[in-house]
């Protein structure tokens, strides 16, 4: 497994099953991604298209049973690494196939609580701009049984590793009062939405990132904020173009990165080295 060492974590190339193997136990805290899509994205022909191999790229067959053992086995993983009392936080929506929308989310907190995860929160990211134009069946035939919602939310699911003692089932009890003060969360702008468990955040723009999926990296500045603390180790077992990684970086938290696709690698690496070099002439 090929793997970048940098400034604030390490970044590999290869499945995240094969490298969580070689972390300790309890070595996260956070856990922030966004699986693969099922039967929605081929990632490796969509870098082939970036390389200009392929004009295209179609979708890739693949069952549902495989799609649940292929998260199941690796979460299973991820809970081993993480530390009790800390968290693993997953970006994941329906997806449509075949005709059908399938409501994955709600399968998934049921393979995640048997697999050893305990459910804790559920928010909805709206995206303020909608490009599903679902609702216009409506519009063409305005009856009932023609109701389609455009689709403008994902859901963020908050799963913790509970410990066994309860005294220690938080990533807080053990903090000093300088280090809860040195993470003091500013909450001049918490009474609004982001006290609530619906969170507006734009997505990414087509062309903001080389990511065919990317959620929005400010997504990932909101879960280091509140599931972590500077110091801490946040992972992201499907990195793709690093923007939890970079989230991490920014908030003074150490990480590590689990990336199959190798132009993702390199694309997410130049990234963070990037603006660690900013950071760094920023701080001088």
């Amino acid at each position: 497994m090929e793997e970048y060492d940098l400034t604030n974590g390490v970044v590999y190339h290869g499945d995240c099953l094969e490298g969580m193997r070689k972390l300790e136990d309890g070595s996260v805290t956070l856990g922030f991604t966004s699986p693969p899509y099922f039967n929605a994205v081929n990632y490796e022909e969509h870098v082939e298209k970036l390389q200009g191999d392929k004009d295209r790229w179609e979708r890739e067959e693949m069952s549902y049973d495989d799609y649940r053992d292929f998260l199941v086995e690796r979460f299973e993983e991820v809970l081993r690494v993480t530390r009790p009392g800390g968290y693993t936080v997953v970006n994941i929506s329906p997806v449509h196939w075949e005709g059908e929308r399938i409501p994955l989310p709600f399968h998934f907190v049921g393979w995640m609580e048997e697999a050893g995860w305990k459910f804790k929160e559920d928010i909805v990211w709206e995206k303020p701009v909608a490009k599903d134009r679902r609702s216009g069946v409506l519009l063409q035939n305005p009856y009932p049984g023609y109701y389609y919602p455009s689709v403008v939310s994902e859901y963020i699911f908050v799963f913790q590793n509970e410990a066994d003692d309860e005294e220690k089932n938080s990533i807080y009890r053990d903090r000093s009062e300088e280090e809860k003060e040195e993470n003091r969360i500013n909450l001049d702008d918490y009474q609004g939405e982001k006290s609530k468990n619906v969170w507006k955040i734009r997505q990414v723009a087509p062309g903001e990132n080389e990511h065919p999926a990317p959620f929005p990296r400010e997504l990932a500045e909101r879960i280091t904020e509140f599931y972590s603390y500077k110091g801490d180790t946040v992972m992201d077992v499907f990195a793709g173009s690093g923007q939890t990684l970079l989230a991490a970086q920014e908030l003074d938290r150490e990480f590590v990165g689990f990336e199959t696709q190798k132009e993702y690698v390199d694309y997410a690496v130049e990234r963070i080295q990037n603006e660690n070099s900013q950071k760094t002439l920023g701080d001088i």
